[in-house]
């Protein structure tokens, strides 16, 4: 009868053992996914602001602009409108890195394209639109740049009210 109750408490023993092994090895294998989890890696590159900045009238009319955030962040889309020779508007775009990979920026899609096209520049003439070179910057994670647009009706015009729309996406690349 002792050799029973003996061999029950062995096997209650191992038994008993095996669940605590069990417990440890469960437990480790979930921090090693947790751990995996917060070292996934993303890639996220966007336009979290756009900020009106300065604006300068040169008639009796303050030099209006409409602006909204499209495609995920990747796109700000502009309507401006100036009335007055030296009018102008300024606004600054805020591209962030919100992933945790580095990032690059590899250019901006403009449309319609009034810095690099002739035929487009001259649709809205006396109105000129520049703004800042971030081509080719890149962006640690958490890191902001800011790309500043400029609108302006020169002084050589006549008055009369320019309605231009512009639209600016962000191109950018991974950098590992």
């Amino acid at each position: 009868m002792k050799k029973i109750v003996r061999n029950k408490n062995v096997i209650i023993s191992i038994l008993c053992i095996t669940i605590i092994v069990l417990s440890i090895g469960f437990t480790l294998v979930t921090l090693k996914l947790k751990e995996r989890e917060s070292n996934s890696k993303i890639y996220d590159v966007s336009i979290v602001r756009i900020q009106e900045g300065t604006a300068i009238k040169g008639g009796e009319v303050l030099p209006t602009g409409k602006n909204k955030i499209e495609d995920n962040g990747k796109t700000a889309n502009f309507e401006f409108t100036l009335n007055y020779p030296k009018d102008t508007l300024t606004y600054i775009i805020t591209i962030k890195n919100n992933g945790n990979l580095k990032a690059k920026i590899d250019g901006l899609a403009e449309s319609p394209d009034y810095l690099n096209s002739n035929n487009q520049a001259n649709t809205i003439l006396p109105v000129i639109i520049n703004h800042n070179d971030i081509t080719n910057q890149e962006l640690n994670p958490g890191e902001e740049i800011n790309l500043t647009i400029t609108v302006e009706f020169t002084s050589s015009g006549l008055p009369m009210t320019k309605v231009v729309p512009y639209e600016v996406s962000i191109l950018t690349s991974c950098v590992e």
